[in-house]
């Protein structure tokens, strides 16, 4: 079957990990470009959204409080204070977070509005059918976490290879994971961008 059309001449067939891979890539530059204009990365992101309570990570909090490095740097700023043995936003904190969401919340309405609202509805379900189909469980809803790390490994291809350019790596091959061509995802753990959009 041919995919062309007017709008994507001469563009080839391409399985679904291919678009997976590429939407998970841009969407991951846009979240960086568009945090990155207020001096913020994903991380601040996440640490601002768990101690405001809009996010479920488990045992986040219990990691941060056994390395409070990212904590410590966030109170320097006035964005975040000891309660106890608990850390809280403080209004600054409350505000910078707000900031962010709104920031994060025009990227989400870029890739929303790229189709129409039912063609979205639809991707959202079918991909949620074969997720499931694949074994997904809500008893495990981030089973990518101890996977292998690299995204290749998720769909059973090869790593890329030293140099190899991978869908939106501009800047040229591992940029987007530090500069190392062979690191996957930042580490196990929450990942900061796994729901921003």
């Amino acid at each position: 079957m041919n995919t062309e059309s007017p709008d994507t001449p001469n563009t080839p067939d391409r399985p679904l990990g291919f678009w997976l891979r590429a939407t998970e890539a841009l969407i991951s530059r846009e979240v960086d470009a568009a945090l990155a204009a207020h001096d913020a990365d994903r991380r601040e992101w996440m640490v601002l959204n768990v101690l405001a309570g809009d996010v479920d990570a488990r045992g986040f909090r219990d990691r941060l409080a056994r390395r409070p490095k990212m904590l410590r740097h966030l109170a320097d700023r006035g964005l975040v204070d000891r309660d106890g043995d608990d850390w809280t936003l403080t209004t600054e904190g409350r505000a910078r977070r707000d900031l962010l969401a709104d920031t994060v919340s025009g990227v989400r309405a870029r890739v929303s509005d790229a189709v129409s609202p039912e063609d979205y509805r639809t991707t959202i379900a079918s991909l949620e059918a074969i997720a499931r189909e694949l074994g997904f469980s809500e008893d495990d809803p981030r089973p990518w976490r101890g996977a292998l790390r690299h995204p290749r490994h998720r769909f059973g291809l090869r790593p890329f290879a030293p140099g190899e350019p991978r869908p939106g790596d501009e800047d040229g091959p591992g940029r987007r994971f530090g500069g190392n061509p062979h690191h996957g995802f930042r580490g196990a753990g929450p990942r900061p961008d796994a729901d921003a959009v």
